[in-house]
């Protein structure tokens, strides 16, 4: 019996490409238009760096230097000896933990109610929540509101009003009504109730869209100034930001500076600056990956 052989197909070998061959003019164009963006973004750190250590007597003679050819920490060590500075970020340490603590737990559990489809009232409620959105009742009613709730002059007053913020309660709402129905259902099935359901298994699965939203009321709760300039005139309740506007509103820095002649009082507010801005650049990249993980998932789940 005669075999029959199969005839052997040339194999089709395509030279490899090298990644830099695919490197184009276009990618040459748009590194260098990145990287200039980039140093747009990180010169001013940079600059403020330099002259937080730069003695007057250079930063005088050249405000615009690219380097400092004597380096002295005399501003930073009057900014960490200055008792203003701790306290205010005492305060601030607080609304960052307990204000952003209580703004997730009445956000996350207004946008889970929210979310659901069988109680009755929820499209008046929506409408009320919605208009509050767009509408304020303006700053007047605003502050005798304030006043009459005896909320001036303390911590309070920059902790309970922001109780639930509506843009993040949307957000909230519609990352759960984008997870599976059949998720409740079948834990319905097994007995569980509506607080069961929604501790085990909606929150963990909603911890992106969690700490995006933490990240949102952490970032507000570190920079938040604006309601404690207008209600709170004690000292002792003053926050790291508050501190911070004092510091550079006035003509002489607001540290305690014992030598007075001999610091640069640019250098103490650029000091005063870097220290309040870099736990929050320390703080953010941790969360970052959290923040683009939870505004994709939510935007593409349906």
């Amino acid at each position: 019996m005669k075999k029959v052989g199969i005839a052997r197909l040339p194999l089709n070998r395509k030279e490899k490409i090298s990644p830099s061959a695919r490197f184009g003019t276009m990618d040459i164009f748009l590194c260098i238009i990145l990287g200039l963006f980039a140093l747009a973004i990180i010169f001013p750190f940079y600059y403020l760096f330099i002259v937080s250590i730069t003695p007057e007597e250079i930063y005088a003679n050249n405000p615009t230097l690219l380097y400092t050819p004597k380096v002295t920490f005399e501003a930073y060590i009057n900014v960490f000896n200055d008792a203003k500075i701790w306290n205010g970020l005492g305060i601030t340490l607080i609304l960052l933990f307990g204000g952003t603590t209580y703004q997730m737990f009445f956000t996350v559990i207004t946008g889970y109610a929210m979310s659901r489809t069988d109680w009755l009232g929820k499209n008046f409620v929506m409408n009320m929540i919605l208009v509050t959105l767009f509408f304020g009742g303006g700053m007047i009613p605003y502050y005798i509101l304030i006043r009459s709730l005896g909320m001036m002059d303390t911590i309070w007053v920059m902790i309970i009003p922001g109780a639930i913020d509506t843009w993040n309660m949307f957000l909230m709402r519609n990352y759960f009504a984008s997870l599976p129905k059949e998720l409740e259902e079948s834990a319905k099935v097994d007995g569980a109730n509506d607080i069961q359901i929604f501790v085990k298994i909606f929150l963990p699965l909603s911890l992106p869209m969690l700490a995006t939203v933490g990240l949102f009321f952490a970032v507000g709760n570190w920079n938040s100034w604006y309601n404690g300039m207008l209600f709170n005139h004690s000292q002792n309740i003053k926050t790291l930001q508050q501190v911070l506007q004092d510091v550079i509103m006035t003509s002489s820095s607001a540290i305690e500076n014992p030598h007075p002649d001999k610091i640069n009082t640019e250098s103490v507010k650029m000091a005063a600056i870097f220290f309040t801005i870099i736990p929050m650049m320390c703080f953010y990249p941790f969360l970052q990956r959290y923040f683009v993980k939870g505004i994709v998932v939510g935007a593409i789940k349906g």
